[in-house]
C-alpha cells in the first residue's frame, strides 16, 4: 500500500463520491488518510492500473504518486518539468533540479499559466508534473486527457445538442451507479451515456421514444465498438421509458445511469406560468418512468438520475422529488445528495436512489 493524491475536479463533492462508488462497485480497498476539499490523499495498492482508473472516472483530474525522497529513475537525458503547489511552500524545486543536474540529465522548469498546472499545460509542454500539498510531495502519474474526451465527442458520427449529456457527466452518473457489468439509460439521446459505458467496459441497453435519437445512438455505439475495438455489446430500443416492463424484464437491471427530459429548452427566463406547467408535465413522467424502474431494477440495483430545476423571473421551480420517490418506492442512497450543478436557466440536481 502507498499514498497517493487525488485532485478533483471543479464539482469535489460530486468527484468525491464518484470515486467512492468506484471503488465500491470494483472492490478497490483503500483508506483515506486526507479530504480537504478539492484533494484527497488515499492509502492504495500500488499495483493497481492508474492510468485505466482515472480514465474511467469523470471527475478526476490527477492522480499522483507520494514520495519521501525523489530519484530520478528514467531515461531521458532532456526534460520539461514543473510543480503545480495546492498549499504550502514550494521547497521541492531546488531539490529536483539538484537530482537531475546529478543524473546530468538537461531539465528545464516550467511555471503554470495560474497557481497549479492544468492537464492541458502539462500535455502541450510534455510536462513531467510535480504536487505539493502540505507536507506530501508527489508526482502526477495520471491526468485527464481532454484530447481523448474531443476524440469521442467531436467526432462521432451523430450529434444532436439537446439530446445529449457532457462526456464527463456521463461517466460520473455511470460511476455512481455502481454498475459492475451492465447498464441501462431508458432516456439514451444519442448515447452519450452508453458509450462512456462501453469505454468502461459494460453491456449497455438503451431507450429511447425519439427513433431519430435511437437511430443516432445506434451510429454512434457501433462507430465506437470499431474505433475502440470493444468486445462488449449495445442494444438499443426504440420506445416509451415509462412502458419499461413493455422491453425489459422484472427484476434484470443492475443499474441505471440516465438524465431523462429536463423539460423546455430556455434562451432565456420563462415565466411563472410557463415553468410552473413544465415541471407539471415532467413530475407525471419521473413518477410513470419511476414506478416502472422500480419493476426492472434488481434488488440491490440503483440509479443515478438528474432531475431538474428551472429558473424563471424571480423565482425556480423543480419536480417534487421527495414526493415521487415516496410514492414511487425509492430512497436516497446518500444524505449528501441532492448534489446540484447550477447552469444559466436551468439547474442539475444529481441524486442516486435505491429501492426503498
Amino acid at each position: 500500500m502507498r499514498e497517493y493524491i487525488f485532485v478533483l475536479g471543479r464539482e469535489p463533492e460530486l468527484s468525491y463520491l464518484e470515486l467512492m462508488s468506484y471503488f465500491e462497485s470494483h472492490s478497490i480497498e483503500y483508506k483515506i488518510i486526507k479530504h480537504d476539499n478539492k484533494i484527497l490523499v488515499l492509502l492504495l495498492d500500488e499495483n493497481l492500473n492508474f492510468g485505466k482508473l482515472l480514465n474511467n472516472l469523470g471527475g478526476v483530474v490527477k492522480i499522483a504518486e507520494c514520495f519521501k525522497e525523489y530519484k530520478y529513475k528514467g531515461s531521458l537525458n532532456k526534460l520539461n518539468f514543473g510543480v503545480s503547489v495546492y498549499n504550502g511552500e514550494d521547497n521541492l524545486s531546488e531539490i529536483l533540479k539538484n537530482e537531475y543536474k546529478k543524473e546530468k540529465v538537461k531539465a528545464v522548469q516550467k511555471k503554470p499559466k495560474e497557481e497549479v498546472f492544468m492537464p492541458s499545460e502539462i500535455l502541450s509542454k510534455e510536462l513531467v508534473e510535480f504536487i505539493i500539498y502540505n507536507n506530501y510531495k508527489a508526482r502526477t502519474i495520471a491526468f485527464f486527457d481532454p484530447r481523448a474526451y474531443k476524440a469521442r465527442d467531436e467526432t462521432r458520427p451523430r450529434q444532436m445538442l439537446l439530446h445529449q449529456v457532457s462526456l464527463r457527466l456521463a461517466k460520473i452518473l455511470i460511476n455512481l451507479s455502481e454498475a459492475r457489468n451492465s447498464l441501462l439509460d431508458p432516456f439514451c439521446g444519442v448515447g452519450t451515456i452508453l458509450q462512456e459505458g462501453m469505454i468502461n467496459g459494460l453491456d449497455v441497453i438503451g431507450i429511447d421514444i425519439d427513433r431519430e435519437s435511437c437511430e443516432a445512438s445506434r451510429e454512434n455505439l457501433s462507430w465506437l465498438k470499431e474505433k475502440y475495438k470493444l468486445k462488449n455489446n449495445f442494444n438499443i430500443i426504440e420506445g416509451d421509458s415509462t412502458k419499461l416492463t413493455r422491453y425489459i424484464k422484472r427484476n434484470s437491471v443492475e443499474a441505471i445511469a440516465t438524465e431523462p427530459d429536463l423539460g423546455p429548452y430556455f434562451r432565456k427566463p420563462g415565466d411563472k406560468k410557463e415553468v410552473e406547467e413544465a415541471i407539471f408535465k415532467l413530475n407525471r413522467l419521473y413518477y410513470e418512468f419511476l414506478v416502472q424502474a422500480r419493476e426492472v431494477l434488481k434488488k440491490n440495483g440503483k440509479i443515478a438520475i438528474i432531475f431538474p430545476r428551472i429558473k424563471y423571473r424571480n423565482g425556480v421551480k423543480s419536480v417534487g422529488v421527495d414526493y415521487l420517490l415516496n410514492q414511487s418506492g425509492f430512497k436516497i442512497t446518500n444524505v449528501k445528495f441532492p448534489i446540484i450543478t447550477e447552469g444559466r436557466f436551468l439547474d442539475r440536481m444529481i441524486y442516486v436512489i435505491e429501492k426503498a
